[in-house]
């Protein structure tokens, strides 16, 4: 690469190094007054379009679940749907999804399976705190949730006649697409303000090993604080609803003041077949290509710095140790605008990003990121300096 002059005077800079930060939770604000020049050398191509998923507008397992799967394909998507200050306050799911305000991230769940618990930190990330309602609380109430994700039968599932069930506080409905007209069937009804409650499915759903089934699930989070959500399924021996099919309590299925233990009426459901669905029966839909929370191999990585400066422009490059992504997360300190710098899909171990556009007197916080072929990802510390 051709040198280019630098004199650093133009620039005063407040360095801080600590250990590498790792994650697949993030949120940041696109801006677009500042442009990017992306090189790396020792290049692979990236086997899927990190841009289609930018980690600024991704937000992994919220509900306080735990995404071990290592398949890109699997998993469950989530939109959300969260009620401002200048709203009613909604008291059926359908409402949150039609009036409500769509915000501009993506959730993704390794499956559907919280517990009854309580619900007082919002939506945590591991680098930019926890996500704000427009007039920048904690969003801890008073939102809606899509899931949109496809059943299939792992391979010690049996071929059958299916029942489903879903424990959730507040309210939620689900629908599936039915293969044999392609139009879509809702088959169970749990909506309203209530504590955790059992809604059953008013019909049995078929499913081989040949089915992939897509279901949508709408939630909602009313007043704070217990939250819970657990789509079930039984194979159908009997015909029939369970008997607790419309019990409810929040402190009847799981005890939420003790790490969410299943109490007898849960354990019950249990002995009698039921089961919460699991990670390995969820696989996204055609529109979501990939899961961007996978549990990937994170790199390691090092030597982020200021290579050049001139003007308004800074060169930052770092290095990693495996194949991975070049991109910049960017806060202005000074105005408080945050921009992550687009992908070209094309992973190395030497990264430089030639940022441009920068503004005189403005402050700012730089972050290396990098993600790896199998979709592990990486942090640096942030790099703080000022344009003079």
């Amino acid at each position: 690469m051709k040198q280019l002059a630098v004199s650093l005077l133009s620039i005063v800079m407040v360095i801080t190094f600590a250990e590498t930060l790792t994650g697949c939770t993030n949120f940041f604000r696109s801006g677009e007054d500042v442009g990017a020049e992306i090189t790396s050398q020792g290049f692979m191509s990236s086997k899927v379009d990190l841009n289609l998923h930018p980690m600024n507008k991704n937000i992994c397992d919220p509900l306080g679940g735990q995404n071990t799967t290592q398949v890109m394909t699997q998993g469950v998507q989530g939109t959300l749907f969260y009620r401002t200050s200048s709203m009613p306050i909604f008291n059926k799911v359908q409402d949150y999804i039609d009036l409500a305000q769509k915000s501009d991230k993506t959730l993704f769940f390794a499956d559907m399976n919280v517990p009854t618990r309580l619900f007082s930190e919002g939506f945590s990330t591991q680098t930019t705190g926890v996500l704000m309602d427009d007039s920048g609380n904690k969003l801890i109430e008073y939102f809606g949730i899509k899931f949109e994700t496809n059943l299939q039968l792992t391979e010690t599932d049996q071929d059958g006649d299916y029942e489903l069930a879903l424990l959730s506080d507040d309210g939620t409905r689900l629908q599936f697409q039915d293969p044999v007209d392609n139009t879509w069937k809702e088959i169970i009804n749990n909506d309203g303000d209530h504590p955790t409650r059992m809604g059953c499915a008013t019909r049995t759903i078929h499913m081989d090993h040949r089915t992939n089934l897509p279901i949508q699930t709408i939630y909602y989070q009313g007043p704070r604080y217990h939250i819970a959500n657990i789509l079930m399924w039984r194979k159908a021996s009997v015909a029939g609803q369970d008997p607790a099919c419309g019990t409810s309590g929040n402190t009847y299925f799981f005890d939420p003041d003790n790490n969410s233990v299943p109490l007898k009426p849960y354990n019950d459901l249990l002995a009698r077949g039921w089961a919460p669905v699991a990670p390995g029966n969820f696989w996204l839909n055609n529109t979501a290509s990939y899961n961007p929370c996978v549990q990937g191999t994170p790199p390691v990585i090092s030597n982020f710095n200021i290579s050049e400066s001139f003007g308004t422009d800074v060169i930052l490059s770092w290095t990693t140790n495996i194949p991975a992504s070049t991109q910049v997360r960017l806060v202005n300190q000074t105005t408080g605008e945050e921009t992550l710098t687009a992908s070209d899909n094309m992973l190395g171990t030497d990264h430089q990003v030639h940022l441009s556009g920068l503004k005189h007197g403005d402050t700012y916080n730089a972050q290396a990121v990098s993600i790896s072929q199998d979709l592990g990802n990486a942090i640096s510390s942030p790099l703080t300096f000022t344009i003079q």
